[in-house]
């Protein structure tokens, strides 16, 4: 990975509760990959178009599609449903962005 900070959108639908948890979670699996250099924004599913186009990746609990930027759903770290396979895909989606 390069020394660029990772601009990391997690949304939620009212970006608060949910997307905590799961920002949580992500921040959690980037300690783990020694990734240091980001910065993650909460928000709501609402206000999502507004900031996209500010933002490396965007990880969602609801469903969204976008061609514009990498998106994965990370509901799993929510529910802890699939996390291991969850935390490998955004590790690779990380690892794609900075080729």
């Amino acid at each position: 990975m390069s020394n660029s900070k990772i601009e990391i959108v997690v949304a939620c639908g009212s970006g608060v509760a949910t997307s905590t948890i799961a920002a949580d979670a992500v921040k959690v699996v980037l300690q783990e990959a020694g990734i240091a250099n980001y910065n993650i924004i909460k928000t709501s599913m609402a206000e999502l178009p507004n900031i996209i186009d500010n933002v490396d990746i965007v990880l969602t609990t609801n469903n969204f599609k976008t061609d514009e930027k990498p998106h994965l759903n990370i509901m799993g770290f929510v529910t802890g449903i699939n996390e291991e396979n969850l935390k490998t895909q955004l590790l690779e989606k990380l690892t794609d962005l900075k080729k």
